[in-house]
């Protein structure tokens, strides 16, 4: 109902207030709230990668449910908790913008064959440029396949099994890439490296492509919780429950990738992520009944403005409101992804707080 909206709309609101006063962790929501305030592009960002790939078709639940709190709390709940889990790992919607990773893995393999020591410590060996080449060759080769498909949506079995595996890990290293990028980003505005604010974007991916084997690493990582989600979609069942447990055990894995030498063994990189979360597991565990509840509000909220605008997904009103649902879902989502982040910064390293460890962009060759 129109009235349930409504109040859910003004407990989000008192509930902003109220966090950035007398939460424990209103530093963290407050920077992570001045970050996307200043920087707008990355809220434009995340809100036109979710039109793109498909957050306006429809709501979660559909009018009945949303008329029936008996049942829809426990849904809710878990979609909350799932949501929650993913911001750790996911914050940026891959697909379609999955298609512009195999150019950024072409120019990545031409700087580290022209420039090997601008992107680790030592010379790559030669089954690491192997990986890098293969996966190059075989991004351009899944364009191709993605292109012909588009053109020609009935191919051999063979060849859409192909794609469709080419696009899973494809969209795999999408996320990881992006997740990292977004630490890196974060990690620039709690200790900048220089005054010129405007190059932290640029910088943050200079630092990715530094650490593209542990990237690449957490890519194989992230086919395995992809699947366990794909099977899972929308099933009220146990392992549906557990997965969300899993990725938070693992939530500070795409920031140790980022705060780890390029070099680092993604096993290293496994262990510094499991000594983040145990120092900053009490902020975490603050900041989750936050999320909880600003995440099933939110979504019932846009959910019932969805339904109040109607059935017809290409209505102007339906296109008007998916687009605020867009940016709403996007401005809540990188707000409770930047505050964890932040918190697992600035408690995760109790005495050794990370600030730029990347490879010097002016090393040379000895």
């Amino acid at each position: 109902m129109l009235s349930h909206t409504l109040i859910a709309l003004v407990a989000c609101a008192v509930g902003l207030a109220l966090h950035l006063r007398w939460h424990p962790l209103r530093r963290e929501l407050s920077d992570a709230w001045d970050f996307l305030r200043l920087r707008q592009s990355l809220l434009l960002m995340l809100a036109g990668a979710a039109l793109l790939a498909g957050w306006d078709a429809a709501g979660t639940f559909t009018w009945i449910e949303l008329n029936d709190w008996a049942v829809l709390w426990r849904p809710l709940l878990r979609h909350a908790f799932t949501d929650f889990a993913l911001l750790f790992h996911q914050l940026v919607p891959p697909w379609p913008l999955a298609l512009l990773l195999p150019l950024s893995l072409v120019l990545l393999a031409v700087r580290v064959w022209r420039w090997p020591y601008r992107y680790g410590e030592r010379m790559p060996v030669p089954e690491q440029k192997l990986i890098l080449v293969a996966l190059s060759a075989g991004g351009v080769l899944w364009l191709l396949m993605e292109a012909v498909a588009a053109l020609r949506p009935e191919l051999p079995e063979w060849l859409q099994t192909i794609k469709m595996a080419a696009r899973t890990l494809y969209i795999a290293l999408m996320v990881a890439g992006t997740q990292v990028w977004l630490a890196r980003l974060v990690i620039a505005w709690e200790k900048p490296p220089d005054t010129d604010a405007e190059r932290d974007a640029v910088a943050a991916l200079e630092s990715t492509f530094a650490r593209w084997q542990g990237v690449v690493a957490l890519g194989g990582f992230n086919l395995l919780w992809m699947a366990w989600l794909g099977w899972n979609t929308d099933a009220e069942t146990f392992s549906a429950w557990l997965l969300p447990e899993l990725l938070i055990l693992c939530a500070a894995l795409p920031l140790a990738v980022a705060v780890s030498p390029g070099s680092s063994p993604f096993w290293q990189t496994g262990a510094v992520a499991l000594r983040v979360l145990l120092h900053a597991a009490l902020p975490l565990l603050m900041l989750a009944p936050t999320a909880l509840a600003w995440l099933a509000l939110t979504r019932y909220a846009v959910d019932m403005g969805l339904a109040l605008a109607g059935a017809e997904e290409y209505a102007v009103l339906h296109q008007i409101v998916a687009v605020v649902r867009a940016l709403v879902l996007a401005m809540l989502h990188g707000w409770l992804c930047l505050a964890a982040l932040l918190a697992m910064l600035r408690h995760g390293f109790p005495t050794n707080p990370p600030a730029d460890p990347a490879p010097s962009v002016e090393k040379t060759r000895p």
